[in-house]
Order: C-alpha cells, then sequence, then structure tokens
C-alpha cells in the first residue's frame, strides 16, 4: 500500500491490547482453557511480523524471506483482480505462512455492496483460512458509512468480520463510531519516515499511532521502506498484535 502518510504525533499508549475479533474483548483469543489438559503448553508470542504485497511485488519469493505472515491484494473496485494474489496465496500456505488478503476500495466509482460482492466473487477458495481486510485509502475514502456498508455486507456472507486498513491521520479525521461499534478491528499505518528499516527492527519506526477512536489496534503497519534479507526490493512491514491464537480468530479459522 501506498499512501500511508509520514506522522509524528505521539501516542500514550505504548503496546495496544488485541481483543477478540468478535466481542472486542481479552487478549487470549482461541487459547485452550482446558484445565484439564496437564500436558506443559509452549507459550505463544504475543506479536508476529509481516508484509503486505501485490502486483508491485511481483517475483517475491516468500520462501527466501524471514515472515509470520502475508497480506496480498485480490481484488480492486469492480474490475481488477491482481493476478499475483493466488501464486503468492498458496506459496505462502505451502511454506505455513500465515494469509491475508485485501480489497482496494474505490467509492468514487462503485457502491460498496458492488464492491463486497466482487470482493467475495473472486476469493471464494480463501474463506475461513485467511484475515480479509478492505484497504481505505484512495481519493474517494471519505465517508465511513460506505466502509461499513462494504464491512457488513461481507461479515454478513461469511461470518468473518474483516479488519480495515487506513492512515493514522484518517483513523483521527473520520468519523468511525459506528464501525467501532459494529466490532470491526483497525490495521492503522503510520510511518516515522521513507528511511530504510532492516528485518523488522522498529528502533527507528517511531511513535505509536494513535489509532484515533478505537480501543485498540490489531496491526499497525510501520514502514513501506522495509528490507528482508532474500529481496531486493522495498516492504511494506507490519506488526500483528497477537498469538497465532488470535490471527486465527480474525481469520476464522475454526
Amino acid at each position: 500500500m501506498d499512501d500511508a502518510e509520514e506522522d509524528n504525533n505521539e501516542s500514550t499508549d505504548d503496546s495496544p491490547p488485541v481483543g477478540n475479533p468478535d466481542t472486542g474483548q481479552g487478549d487470549n483469543i482461541g487459547d485452550n482453557t482446558d484445565n484439564d489438559n496437564t500436558e506443559e503448553q509452549e507459550p505463544q508470542s504475543k506479536t508476529m511480523n509481516g508484509i503486505d504485497v501485490s502486483n508491485y511485488q511481483r517475483g517475491l519469493d516468500l520462501s527466501k524471506v524471514d515472515i509470520d505472515f502475508v497480506i496480498i491484494k485480490a481484488t480492486e473496485g469492480t474490475s481488477l483482480v491482481m493476478d499475483t494474489c493466488d501464486g503468492f496465496y498458496q506459496q505462502a500456505k505451502q511454506l505455513g505462512i500465515h494469509r491475508g488478503i485485501y480489497h482496494f476500495a474505490r467509492p468514487e466509482y462503485n457502491s460498496a455492496e458492488a464492491e463486497a460482492a466482487y470482493f467475495l466473487q473472486h476469493t471464494q477458495g480463501y474463506r475461513n483460512d485467511c484475515i480479509m481486510a478492505l484497504d481505505w485509502e484512495s481519493p474517494g475514502c471519505t465517508d465511513p458509512s460506505w466502509a461499513l456498508t462494504w464491512l457488513n455486507y461481507v461479515y454478513n456472507q461469511t461470518g468473518v468480520r474483516p479488519l480495515i486498513y487506513m492512515s493514522d491521520s484518517v483513523a483521527r479525521n473520520q468519523n468511525w463510531t459506528n464501525v467501532i461499534a459494529a466490532d470491526y478491528g483497525l490495521w492503522v499505518a503510520k510511518y516515522r519516515d521513507y528511511e530504510p528499516d532492516y528485518n523488522f527492527d522498529m528502533s527507528n519506526a517511531g511513535s505509536d499511532p494513535t489509532g484515533g477512536s478505537w480501543p485498540f489496534y490489531a496491526m499497525w503497519q510501520w514502514t513501506s521502506s522495509g528490507r528482508l534479507d532474500g529481496y531486493s526490493g522495498n516492504l511494506d512491514c507490519n506488526i500483528f498484535y497477537g498469538s497465532v491464537n488470535a490471527w486465527n480468530a480474525y481469520a476464522g479459522i475454526k
């Protein structure tokens, strides 16, 4: 994703919790609480590192980079299906990398229902296997009610709540009250600068996003200039604030 802005506003939340994607409560989503299980369980990491990709990363070999997850652009508007999506998706699945897909919204051209139907039509094989997200960054992305209609349509058809991606300034400056009340999670973008950051080293990531009125955010895209061993180009790097169980819950994996 290309339009998240550089933003240096301070945040008072140093470590945003991850809530249940269905209820917004708690941060132990899907954890095994069976007290009769006496076998010691290996603790899961509370964060995961990953990238998001589109046709711009054509040729990227996911086996060469060290990532926990990849989120792949699937569709845009009502006329574009990314020809790299399935290749990235199937390679990630084969490698055991957690997966997500996203739709790039074009409210300036289409209704929310038409775009949601188009997204679902072309991603049927990925349902209940990956996180879904709406990318809210085109020039026409000014009306949160359009986004809510899209999110509700996808949720009603799949039973899984998508995330919504936006810059931190959009999270602050548009009215997301109804989207938050409907329990849709935030994937927020905020960069300190556009200098290279290597192998998920966040020491120069800058201050945390505010997340607007969201009580927490599920994921932070903290640079578009990420560099990973095994790939020569820039990558969007993200941190997911949750364990594998949390990821699977957002993806609707039973």
